[in-house]
C-alpha cells in the first residue's frame, strides 16, 4: 500500500472520526500495518478507533438488530479488527507503548461491552445475516488475540477471571464445531484475519496457570449444558477437524492438544476425554506429524505437536488406571510412532520438552514391563520394529535413542522369565486378615468385591477384617476412586501376580553379594519399578510412609502393615529377605509386600517349599486410592507459548 502523506493522513483521519467512513478507516488500517506510519500518527488513529467503540454508542435492542441497522455495525467491527491486528506491532514501540497500554486498560470496559453485544445480539442469533455474524466473530477473535502477547499482561490478567468473556471465548470455540462455516481455519492467513479460537482459549488457560488465577469452570460448563461428555467431545472434535485440514495448522493442533491436557486436570473431564478417544486422537497427532516432513516455521510447530501429544499420553495414562491404557496404546503402535518422532525433537523449545518422548518410551513403557500382560505384547512389537528397520534413523546420542536401548534391554531381560522351566517361587496368597496365617495357591482366595485387591480365605476372615481390622476404611477409599472414574476399576490377573515374583527374585539375585555381605538376620530391600530403571534401597531403616509423595491414606495403611510384619520377622530363626516393591499403575499404583528365606533366594531353589507361612513367605498386595498431584502444566513458560502465534504473524 502506498504511503499516506501528511495532509492526506489528516483528511482520512478526520473523515474516519466524523463521517465514520469505512473506506478511510480501511486505508488507515493498512497504513498502520504496512509501514510508513509514524508513532504519533498511529497513536491518533488508535484514539479514533477506540472512540468508535464507546459503550454509549452501543445499540440496545431487546432481542437482535434490525436488518436495516446491520450496516452500522461495520465501523465497530473494523475498529476492533484493526486494533487487534495493529496494537501488537505498535506496543513494541517504546515511544508510545506505555500510553497505548494505559489506553487499552482504560477502554477495556467499553470494548468488553461491544464484545458481549456482538456475541449475544448478532453471532448467536440464527436469523441474523451469516456474513455479519462471521465478521463479528472474527473481530472478537482479533481483539482477544492480544492475550497472546506479553506486552499487555496487565490487561490479559483480567480475562481468565472474567466470567462473561470466558463464556464468550468458549461459546465461540463451541460454535466452530456446531457450524463449520464459523471455522477460523484458512489455507492462507491475511493481515487482518489470522486468530484462532483454540489459541485464544489456550492463552487464557496459560495465563490463569501462570498467575494462579482461578477459572470458573462451573461457569464455562454452562456453555456445554453442564455435560462433561459434550465439553470433552468439543475439544476432541477441534483436534480432529484440524487434523483433516490441508494444509494443517500445526500451531493450532499443538494448542488443541494443550487444551485437552488442561481440561484433563479436572477428573470428570479427564474420564470423559478418555471415553471420547483422547488417547487415540493424540496418537493420531503423533502419526500425522511424525511421518511427514515440514518446512519453515512448521518444523518448530511439528516439534511442539509431538511434545504436547506425548505429555498428554504419558500423564493421561498415569492419571487413571494405567495398565489397560498402556495395553491399548501398545496395540495402536505407539512404539514405532514414538521412534519416528526423533527427527522433529531438535527443534523443541527446551531440553525438558525434547525428553518427553524418551520418558514415555524408556520410563513409562519400560516400567510397565513388570506386568506379564504388557511384556507379552511388547516383545513382538519390538521385534517388528527391528525387522522393519524403523529404529535405524534414531540419532545416536539422543535421549530417545538411549531410552530405546534401555527399553530393549529391559524387555530382553524380562523375556527370559517367560521361558518354560524358569525357576520362580510358588505363587501364593496370604489372607489379608492380620489375625489369620492361612496361605493358599494364587487364585484360591476370594477377592474383595469393593477394592478388588484384598484376598480372604473365608467370609469370616473378611468380616473380621472389616469390623475389627483396617480394611473398611481402606476399601471405602478405593471405592471412592471407583466413583470418581465412574466404575472404571481393573484388577490384576493371576498371571501378572505370578510374574511379579519372578521379577523381584531376579532383582534380588542381581544384588545377592551385597545382601550376603551385610550378614543381617532380616534384610530389608525396597524396589521402585515405577521409573523404568529399577531403584533399589537396601536395609532401609527409615521407610517412607508416602512413597509416591501424595496424600493417600491407603499408603499409610500398607506402611502400618509393613512395620508390624518387620517386628514379627525379627523373631524368626531363619535369615529372611523382606521386600517392599512399588509397581506402576497410574492412579492404581501397587505396593507389594513380599518375604522369602534368604537361602532360597541365593540358591534360586523353589522346587520344594514346605514353609509358606509368614515369616518364611509373604505375599500381600495393596493398591493406591489417591490421585497424582496436578503438575501437567508445570515447567511450561506460558509467556513463551502465548507469543509463538504472535511472532508467526508479526
Amino acid at each position: 500500500m502506498p504511503d499516506i502523506k501528511g495532509k492526506e493522513f489528516e483528511s482520512l483521519l478526520a473523515d474516519s472520526a466524523t463521517s465514520r467512513s469505512i473506506t478511510s478507516l480501511s486505508r488507515l488500517a493498512g497504513f498502520a500495518i504496512n509501514g510508513g506510519c509514524l508513532p504519533a500518527q498511529y497513536e491518533r488513529l488508535a484514539t479514533v478507533l477506540w472512540g468508535h467503540l464507546q459503550s454509549r454508542d452501543l445499540p440496545r435492542y431487546a432481542q437482535s438488530i434490525e436488518e436495516d441497522r446491520l450496516e452500522e455495525m461495520q465501523v465497530p467491527v473494523l475498529c476492533m479488527n484493526t486494533l487487534g491486528v495493529t496494537l501488537p506491532l505498535w506496543l513494541a514501540c517504546s515511544e508510545i507503548s506505555s500510553r497505548l497500554l494505559r489506553r487499552l486498560l482504560r477502554q477495556w470496559q467499553d470494548v468488553r461491552q461491544w464484545i458481549i453485544f456482538f456475541h449475544d445480539k448478532l453471532i448467536m442469533q440464527p436469523d441474523a445475516e451469516l456474513d455479519h455474524r462471521i465478521l463479528c466473530k472474527t473481530s472478537i477473535l482479533e481483539y482477544l488475540g492480544l492475550l497472546q502477547h506479553s506486552w499487555v499482561m496487565t490487561w490479559s490478567r483480567n480475562i481468565p477471571a472474567d466470567k462473561e468473556i470466558m463464556r464468550v471465548i468458549t461459546s465461540l470455540w463451541l460454535l466452530e464445531i456446531q457450524h463449520p462455516l464459523f471455522s477460523s481455519w484458512s489455507p492462507t492467513y491475511t493481515e487482518f484475519h489470522h486468530q484462532r479460537d483454540s489459541a485464544i482459549f489456550n492463552s487464557a488457560i496459560l495465563i490463569a496457570h501462570e498467575f494462579n488465577i482461578k477459572i470458573d469452570w462451573a461457569n464455562i460448563m454452562e456453555v456445554f449444558d453442564n455435560d462433561h461428555d459434550y465439553f470433552a467431545g468439543t475439544a476432541i472434535a477441534h483436534l480432529q477437524y484440524e487434523l483433516t485440514q490441508d494444509p494443517p495448522d500445526l500451531e493450532c493442533i499443538a494448542w488443541d492438544v494443550h487444551i485437552i491436557s488442561a481440561l484433563a486436570l479436572t477428573a470428570n473431564l479427564h474420564l470423559a476425554l478418555v471415553k471420547k478417544g483422547s488417547l487415540s486422537i493424540c496418537l493420531d497427532v503423533l502419526n500425522r506429524v511424525a511421518y511427514d516432513s515440514w518446512e519453515g516455521e512448521d518444523k518448530k510447530y511439528a516439534a511442539r505437536c509431538v511434545v504436547n501429544a506425548t505429555i498428554y499420553l504419558k500423564e493421561g495414562v498415569e492419571d487413571l488406571d494405567g495398565l489397560p491404557l498402556v495395553i491399548t496404546l501398545l496395540n495402536m503402535n505407539l512404539i514405532p510412532t514414538l521412534l519416528k518422532c526423533d527427527q522433529h525433537l531438535p527443534l523443541a523449545d527446551n531440553d525438558p520438552a525434547r525428553n518427553q518422548p524418551a520418558q514415555l518410551l524408556g520410563r513409562m513403557l519400560a516400567s510397565y514391563t513388570v506386568y506379564r500382560s504388557v511384556l507379552v505384547r511388547m516383545i513382538p512389537l519390538i521385534e517388528q520394529v527391528q525387522e522393519a528397520g524403523e529404529d535405524r534413523h534414531l540419532r545416536k546420542g539422543s535421549s530417545l535413542y538411549g531410552d530405546w536401548q534401555k527399553l530393549k534391554d529391559t524387555v530382553r531381560e524380562r523375556a527370559r522369565m517367560l521361558r518354560p522351566g524358569y525357576s520362580t517361587p510358588h505363587a501364593i496368597q496370604h489372607c489379608h486378615n492380620e489375625r489369620c496365617t492361612r496361605v493358599d495357591p494364587i487364585g484360591t482366595f476370594k477377592r474383595c468385591g469393593g477394592c478388588l485387591h484384598s484376598f480372604y480365605c473365608s467370609r469370616d476372615c473378611q468380616r473380621v477384617d472389616w469390623q475389627q481390622g483396617k480394611h473398611k476404611a481402606y476399601c471405602q477409599r478405593i471405592q471412592e476412586r471407583s466413583v470418581r472414574t465412574k466404575g472404571q476399576m481393573f484388577t490384576i490377573s493371576c498371571s501378572d501376580f505370578r510374574f511379579f515374583e519372578g521379577v523381584i527374585i531376579a532383582e534380588l539375585r542381581k544384588h545377592q553379594d551385597r545382601i550376603v555381605a551385610h550378614k543381617l538376620k532380616v534384610n530389608v530391600v525396597e524396589f521402585d519399578f515405577t521409573k523404568g530403571v529399577t531403584d533399589v534401597v537396601f536395609d532401609s531403616l527409615r521407610l517412607d510412609p508416602k512413597p509416591f509423595k501424595i496424600l493417600c491414606p491407603c499408603e499409610q495403611f500398607s506402611h502400618d502393615r509393613w512395620e508390624s510384619l518387620l517386628v514379627r520377622a525379627r523373631r524368626s530363626q531363619e535369615q529372611l529377605v523382606l521386600v517392599r516393591a512399588f509397581i506402576p499403575g497410574g492412579m492404581s499404583r501397587k505396593i507389594l509386600l513380599r518375604g522369602y528365606e534368604l537361602r532360597r533366594v541365593l540358591n534360586n531353589d523353589w522346587k520344594v517349599e514346605n514353609k509358606l507361612i509368614f515369616p518364611h513367605r509373604l505375599c500381600l498386595t495393596f493398591t493406591c486410592c489417591g490421585r497424582p498431584s496436578d503438575t501437567r502444566l508445570e515447567g511450561k513458560n506460558g509467556k513463551c507459548l502465548r507469543e509463538q502465534r504472535a511472532n508467526r504473524h508479526a
